[in-house]
């Protein structure tokens, strides 16, 4: 290497470290000049979120639309989470599905454009304006939201008083109901998202023993433990997603991936105990129709009528991109798949209904590196999941939820033509070409500011090169960024929530993220929500008809009461001149009674005058 080489090379090293000083100085800039930071007003514990959660639930179900209603009953619950899939994703993605497909990509719809019912769900943590996935995950499922990086737990966690701060997800719920419940990631299993449905602990890193400081292994366990040993995890019927080595069960090197993205959401947690989860679980389902599997032709090979608990771990780490994992019978299934096998292994005759949870995981890790076409394949494969799912169900008594746990810094921009590739360039011919898909920060600064021509003698260290000049179809190229980060942030807008089925008229309006738990547990008779739906009492099943009385006219024209296992004797009603508010009270032939207040969903229904 020539002396001008290696001065160039560390030129740029140097350039390098200015830009890492530079970065800390910006992000500490704050702090040294005093900027003001807000406190919030609310306490954001438990007790608030829950509260705040049921208030909007009663404001929802109070609406004249939802009062006419008869109230529903969702056997089923299925929740589909794009990791990062923010409303740029969407639009982007919808777009990249119909070009794939030949047609101008503008005009296409997701499978779950078509939903009925949307609304936008606001993300931020109790901690952070603009949120992480622990603790967005923690709010869709437990109703509570929580500090960034908490899994399963309000804010007040410490490595202290984790029983205390603990929280139930819907997976619990479900569980308590009788239901069978599952779990599905292109992700580690034990990672953010996922883990909110079934693990406790102060911090997401902790997946397995290996990232637990030395003097705190003794009282805390880890996350892939507590999947196979601890409830709800120990009593899921469905597993599937990545993270072997989290498990203790690596496979051979030549079944693995040939490529290797870098970024901190690829690394890895070792097992150092020398246990082998699998077998562990293994042995727990000693006598159960149970089956383990890690590549595509185990799952195929699956009787999923039959088998109780079928767990897959597909890959090391994260399973691949959907546009490079190997397709091949020792490879990995695809999202859609995976999906397919556990509605079957969670669909029984004459059960109590089923929950799961299907993560979109990778959606999320292509956008911190600035992979835009990875990201948006990623998109169109969770499309592909929900369609699947809506072919399997009964959408008469299944709740479909569609949504995103938070945005990214990705923009959607410049004033391309109809039809233009949405991957291609955002502006006219014969100008300096700039992307149509950019991003705020995240290494595609570097790689357009930095790259291989900086070796060549004569190369200008300064030089910016054109999006145009770079091999744009390689797998590893990136979309211009507009700050150098290793990985590009999250996006702290909110993001759309879609709902088809029973219970899916809640999803309205902008609420906060933690209401999603609330809508599943009203819909689905299961945790806190369940006793405002009185369909979920099989001892009064209560059906409301408007009819045309006069106003002021006797409220009880317009109730028709239907049970299913007893029969009412008497409905009486009695009033409080105080507050002006009215109490039906309902008994049925074994004398019991049910009181209806105007603040519950079906008394609002039958007790206003028509």
């Amino acid at each position: 290497m020539s002396s001008n080489v290696r001065f160039a090379s560390n030129r740029r090293m140097l350039l390098m470290l200015l830009s890492g000083l530079l970065f800390v100085l910006i992000c500490d800039i704050d702090r040294v000049l005093g900027a003001s930071v807000y406190k919030s007003p609310n306490l954001d514990d438990a007790r608030h979120w829950k509260r705040s959660a049921e208030n909007y639930l009663k404001q929802v179900l109070s609406y004249d639309e939802n009062r006419r209603m008869r109230p529903s009953v969702a056997k089923n619950v299925i929740i589909f989470i794009g990791d990062g899939m923010g409303i740029a994703s969407l639009s982007t993605g919808r777009i990249y599905k119909g070009q794939r497909a030949g047609r101008s990509g503008e005009e296409e719809q997701l499978s779950f454009d078509t939903f009925p019912n949307t609304g936008m769900s606001k993300t931020y943590n109790t901690d952070r304006q603009v949120p992480d996935s622990a603790g967005t995950a923690t709010a869709m499922f437990s109703g509570v939201k929580t500090r960034s990086g908490v899994v399963g737990a309000d804010y007040t966690i410490t490595e202290t008083n984790l029983e205390a701060a603990k929280v139930p997800s819907f997976m619990e719920w479900a569980q308590e109901e009788g239901k069978r419940t599952g779990i599905v990631t292109t992700t580690r299993i034990t990672h953010a998202t996922p883990a909110a449905c079934y693990a406790h602990t102060m911090n997401r890193n902790y997946e397995c023993g290996a990232k637990i400081p030395v003097g705190m292994k003794s009282r805390i366990k880890d996350i892939a433990r507590q999947l196979v040993e601890d409830e709800p995890g120990r009593n899921m019927n469905v597993i599937l997603g990545g993270g072997r080595n989290c498990f203790g069960a690596p496979v051979p090197e030549h079944l693995k991936s040939e490529y290797r993205f870098s970024g901190a959401m690829e690394k890895s947690c070792l097992r150092t105990d020398g246990r082998n989860l699998v077998d562990d679980w293994r042995q727990m389902k000693n006598g159960t129709k149970a089956r383990y599997a890690w590549k595509t032709s185990d799952l195929r090979d699956v009787e999923l009528d039959e088998v109780d608990h079928l767990l897959g771990l597909f890959a090391d780490d994260h399973m691949s991109y959907d546009t490079i994992r190997n397709r091949e019978d020792d490879g990995e299934p695809s999202l859609s798949e995976m999906t397919e096998a556990a509605i079957r292994v969670l669909q029984r005759p004459g059960s109590a209904g089923f929950a799961l949870m299907v993560e979109g995981g990778r959606i999320d890790h292509a956008h911190h590196q600035n992979h835009a076409h990875l990201a948006l394949a990623e998109v169109v494969e969770l499309d592909r999941a929900v369609e699947t799912a809506l072919k399997l169900v009964d959408l008469d008594e299944t709740l479909i939820i569609v949504t995103a746990d938070h945005s990214h810094a990705m923009t959607f921009n410049g004033y391309p033509d109809r039809g233009n590739d949405i991957l291609g360039f955002g502006n006219r011919p014969n100008a300096t070409p700039y992307e149509t898909i950019t991003y705020a920060n995240g290494p595609g600064f570097l790689q357009h500011r930095w790259n291989d021509t900086l070796l060549t003698e004569d190369a200008d260290w300064a030089t910016w090169v054109k999006v145009g000049q770079l091999n744009r179809s390689d797998i590893t190229y990136r979309h211009l960024a507009a700050f150098p980060l290793g990985d590009e942030t999250h996006g702290g807008e909110d993001v759309a929530v879609f709902a088809s089925g029973p219970g899916a008229s809640l999803v309205r309006g902008t609420f906060e993220q933690n209401y999603i738990a609330y809508v599943m547990s009203y819909a689905g008779c299961m945790g806190p929500a369940k006793r405002l739906n009185l369909a979920c009492d099989d001892d009064f099943r209560l059906e409301f008809n408007q009819s045309s009385g006069a106003a002021g006219s006797h409220p009880m024209a317009a109730i028709t009461i239907i049970t299913t296992t007893t029969t009412i004797n008497s409905v009486t009603s009695s009033k409080r001149s105080s507050s002006n508010s009215e109490t039906w009270t309902i008994t049925n032939s074994h004398g019991n009674r049910k009181r209806l207040g105007r603040t519950t969903a079906i008394a609002s229904a039958c007790c206003r005058n028509v």
